[in-house]
């Protein structure tokens, strides 16, 4: 068996060894490495540090970058959306016009086929709360127009009578319409050919009033009335409007007829005024 103090010996120089081993390495660094150890040392110390103001900087820069280019977009985004302003405003400019031309062709379209010379003219003005009592259009001696001449409007394909001019300015003239209770128009029934006399109700109704009828004739609900020729004023022939109620006294020799006239007032916007009575075909 070894010796436990010889065991403990051997201990001893393998300790011994690997110190001076240690030793020698330590003595074999030189100053240089010292050094640079040394400032590698500083450098892992500083770096962190140096890195966060570096990112710091960068950040700040991105940022002030990023403010600039979002004032460039704000100001593209307001140029844009003025260019489509403007580009909507045309459009809509364009789709009046085209509605106005296709409203212009209709009318001339309408007026070919009227039998009688007349000049197109436009509704600036009217008095919904009288019931139209006054009626204004764009056109006046300037064009040719005269008091007391007819005025006509197509309404869902059907051409019915207006009123007449009462007055006439250099660029306009007022019509009245034969609603108004001064306005007195020759009228008869289509079918029965009886005459009588037509009387506007308005203000009080938009209805009016045709008396004077021979009290034999068969009225009926719905009967169309038309001008009768009487009078001068307007062309014998032009639908009024229909029967919507008849009146008829148990004494007397005439009866009465309420009647709903066929243009809308609510919807007029053009009208034609008749310059000549006399039959295109006549010329």
């Amino acid at each position: 068996m070894i010796d436990k103090h010889e065991g403990y010996g051997r201990v001893k120089l393998i300790v011994l060894v690997i110190l001076l081993f240690i030793s020698f390495t330590m003595m074999g660094f030189s100053q240089k490495n010292v050094t640079l150890s040394f400032k590698s040392l500083i450098y892992a110390v500083i770096y962190p540090f140096h890195y966060a103001g570096v990112k710091s900087i960068t950040s700040v820069k991105e940022f002030i970058t990023s403010i600039k280019k979002n004032k460039e977009l704000k100001g593209e985004l307001k140029s844009a959306r003025e260019m489509l302003e403007v580009y909507e405003r045309k459009i809509d400019e364009y789709e009046k016009l085209k509605k106005e031309n296709e409203r212009l062709r209709s009318l001339l379209g309408i007026q070919s086929h009227i039998e009688y010379e007349t000049v197109v003219a436009e509704v600036i003005a009217k008095s919904p709360q009288d019931y139209y009592k006054t009626i204004i259009v764009n056109r006046g001696k300037n064009s040719g127009i005269q008091k007391y001449m007819p005025v006509i409007a197509y309404q869902d394909n059907k051409q019915c009578l207006v009123g007449k001019i009462i007055d006439v300015q250099r660029y306009s003239s007022r019509i009245q319409p034969i609603i108004d209770q001064s306005n007195y128009t020759g009228a008869m029934l289509k079918d029965s050919r009886y005459s009588g006399i037509l009387v506007g109700q308005s203000p009080i109704s938009p209805y009016c009033l045709l008396q004077y009828i021979d009290k034999s004739a068969e009225i009926s609900y719905g009967d169309e009335v038309i001008t009768s020729g009487m009078g001068g004023v307007y062309p014998k022939g032009i639908l009024i409007g229909t029967v919507v109620s008849v009146s008829k006294k148990r004494y007397g020799i005439f009866q009465e007829a309420f009647v709903k006239p066929t243009i809308d007032f609510g919807r007029l916007e053009d009208v034609y005024i008749i310059t000549k009575k006399t039959s295109k075909e006549e010329k």
